[in-house]
């Protein structure tokens, strides 16, 4: 059975709790993640986070079918159960000119056909246009399997629905969810959303060169602009260094004071998790 990265769960499950709470999954090209929230309490419960591609000898499907067999967390009855998935191969379309027939030409052309896979899309809440994305067929078809009745998001939509930190009009924002070894950024202009994509990267120097890149782009203000920085990132570390050479107002994301979390999330910065926390708080 593969390990968790991040094992943020109660000693006891109480069965009765789960069946009133919700499960939060999230699964991208080498993480899975879930989420446990009791909806009524405004409390979340437990969290775990996977590596899927470190495994010799294992494609990540099979670690995936390894990880939702075997995890004992995920063979309780919950009360909703939803599937977010973080793949790139992602495109926004105003809602005027989208057509479910456009799923394919539209992705193809952006990302190509090499990659087979299955086209879905959805109304992006809060804004005239629509996500259309591609995920792995075989990977949808085992969490269909597993999770029969699952509601199925992308990870961009629910990203654009956090209210908490949605911009007033005239300011400057960048979200930023750093991973090992990619990083999602988000631009806003006001209630405008100019960029969403996710980047690779090796060194500091990569994370800075795109964000400055971004910045002259879109003529953003170094000085002004907010960055609101979340995921795998300390004040310690070099990255987080590198970013307060060039912007002035950087910032930790942070969770409503309203949340609750259990006392198993005390060990860790609330920022580690924010995004995927607060996206419970959208479905």
């Amino acid at each position: 059975m593969l390990k968790a990265n991040f094992d943020i769960v109660p000693e006891m499950r109480d069965p009765e709790e789960l069946r009133n709470s919700q499960l939060l999954i999230e699964v991208g090209e080498k993480m899975f993640s879930f989420v446990i929230y009791n909806k009524e309490q405004r409390r979340f419960i437990g969290l775990r986070q996977y590596n899927l591609d470190y495994t010799p000898g294992k494609t990540m499907l099979e670690n995936l079918l390894e990880i939702v067999t075997n995890d004992e967390w995920l063979q309780s009855q919950y009360k909703e159960a939803f599937i977010i998935y973080n793949y790139t191969d992602s495109n926004f379309l105003p809602e005027k000119v989208f057509h479910i027939e456009l799923n394919q030409p539209v992705t193809e052309i952006l990302y190509g056909n090499a990659r087979k896979g299955l086209l879905l899309s959805e109304k992006v809440i809060g804004y005239k246009m629509y996500n259309i994305y591609r995920v792995p067929r075989e990977i949808h078809a085992l969490l269909q399997r597993k999770f029969s009745s699952g509601n199925y998001w992308h990870y961009y939509t629910l990203m654009l629905y956090d209210q908490q930190t949605q911009p007033s009009a005239g300011e400057q924002v960048i979200k930023m969810v750093m991973r090992a070894d990619q990083f999602l950024v988000a631009v806003y202009n006001g209630e405008q959303i100019q960029l969403i994509q996710s980047y690779t990267y090796q060194t500091p120097d990569d994370v800075s060169y795109y964000l400055l890149g971004i910045c002259n782009k879109f003529n953003i203000s170094q000085d002004k602009v907010n960055l609101i920085v979340s995921g795998l990132l300390d004040e310690q570390s070099r990255l987080y260094q590198e970013l307060l050479k060039y912007f002035l107002q950087v910032q930790w994301d942070r969770m409503p004071d309203t949340i609750k979390l259990d006392q198993a999330f005390a060990a860790f910065p609330t920022h580690y998790f924010s995004p995927l926390l607060k996206m419970a708080l959208c479905v």
